[in-house]
């Protein structure tokens, strides 16, 4: 109990000190790994984009949630537009239907990211890390960041494309913004290459901004119905754990106090083992007492009695095994059953057992007639497999 008392003690130290360690930074390291979410804050979030995409495409923003549930009506769908961005997305076949419905009736789908079920005509590629690029659409725009990331581009894609956006490397230009209208459809998909550009660190700069709202200049004066692929599970989880891992310190206490845990059960399992004592195994006994037992029976015990003991277990047996009646062992219902069941002819089971009620029936018999009835019942039993 001392022990445990000094565990805990300790693992509240632990803690306490990561999470003084975490108040005391003046400023939070930036998280760079890519977190296209709605919610998320860091560099490569799409909080500021899900805030101003609205202003931006000046239009109206819904947030959904299924788009396996959008049900927009068809009259309607020129005053929509669908925005997906995402670094993988994957679409179930309700969700394509609803996308080809809208272009059909004149919406519009937008849909940036790096991999996607949409369409299989399109490949992506990416240019070497650059700090300055040039982005193209109506406008040109020089675009100069501190970071360095690859910049992908449609390398691959069909005829029936139309490109609409560039970027420049090394002065060639690269496409990165594909329009496609389907065959008698009034509104058309737009596929943007590099999700990134929409991201927080992006739009926090002048140029990258004004790129992007040049891009959603399609969308202007649409109700613009946005989805985020990871919307569902960032939003839906809000549990003491997601926040504690979500602190740095917090998740170092937190994996601290699971290590000690672990080595406390470790040590005190140890200490609360007992030793268990080996016991001889005892010897089996059964069958020599049997053979003891039936010895000193047959020769002090009655012939008779052990013949009347051999014969109704054996008909005990039959009775119970085949649910037939043995009152009358020679006649011909019973004959053809056992005889049956043994695999016997019936005038060979009739000729057995028919000796087995004389024997049954004697007055004095002796070891003959007990050797006679051992063969007769042990060679039913052997065939009859009972």
């Amino acid at each position: 109990m001392i022990i445990f008392k000094r565990l805990i003690a300790i693992i509240c130290f632990v803690s306490a000190f990561f999470a003084l360690n975490s108040c005391t930074k003046s400023a939070k390291t930036k998280n760079w790994e890519i977190d296209l979410t709605q919610n998320s804050k860091n560099p490569y979030g799409l909080y500021i984009a899900h805030k101003e995409i609205g202003n931006l495409a000046k239009g109206k923003v819904q947030d959904l949630e299924k788009l396996s549930e959008l049900n927009i009506d068809s009259a309607k769908a020129k005053n929509y537009a669908i925005v997906v961005i995402s670094d993988e997305s994957y679409f179930d076949s309700i969700t394509l239907q609803n996308f080809n419905n809208i272009v059909k009736n004149g919406g519009i789908v937008l849909i940036s990211d790096y991999q996607d079920n949409t369409l299989d005509t399109i490949y992506t590629n990416n240019i070497p890390p650059t700090a300055d690029f040039e982005l193209t659409t109506n406008d040109t725009f020089n675009i100069h960041k501190k970071k360095l990331i690859e910049h992908h581009y449609f390398e691959t894609f069909s005829n029936d494309f139309t490109i609409i956006g560039t970027i420049k490397y090394k002065n060639k230009n690269y496409p990165n913004i594909l329009k496609k209208q389907p065959e008698n459809a009034k509104g058309y998909y737009l596929f943007h290459a590099e999700p990134l550009y929409f991201s927080n660190y992006y739009l926090l700069n002048q140029d990258s901004y004004f790129y992007t709202k040049s891009v959603l200049q399609h969308l202007k004066g649409r109700t613009i119905i946005w989805y985020n692929t990871d919307k569902t599970y960032a939003s839906s989880n809000t549990s003491m754990m997601r926040y504690i891992l979500s602190e740095k310190a917090l998740k170092y206490a937190w994996y601290v106090l699971l290590a000690l845990l672990f080595i406390f059960l470790i040590f005190r399992s140890r200490r609360e083992q007992r030793i268990i004592p080996i016991y001889k195994q005892e010897e089996n006994h059964t069958v020599e007492f049997a053979k003891t037992i039936s010895s000193l029976y047959q020769e002090n015990g009655e012939i008779k009695d052990i013949i009347s003991k051999k014969i109704d277990y054996f008909l005990y047996k039959i009775r119970k095994i085949f649910l037939i009646e043995t009152d009358d062992i020679t006649h011909k219902n019973f004959i053809e059953i056992v005889a049956q069941k043994g695999n016997f002819t019936q005038e060979e089971c009739y000729k057995n057992f028919e000796i087995l009620k004389n024997i049954h029936q004697k007055e004095n018999p002796n070891q003959h007639d007990l050797k006679i009835v051992y063969d007769i019942i042990e060679n039913y039993k052997q065939k009859a497999n009972i």
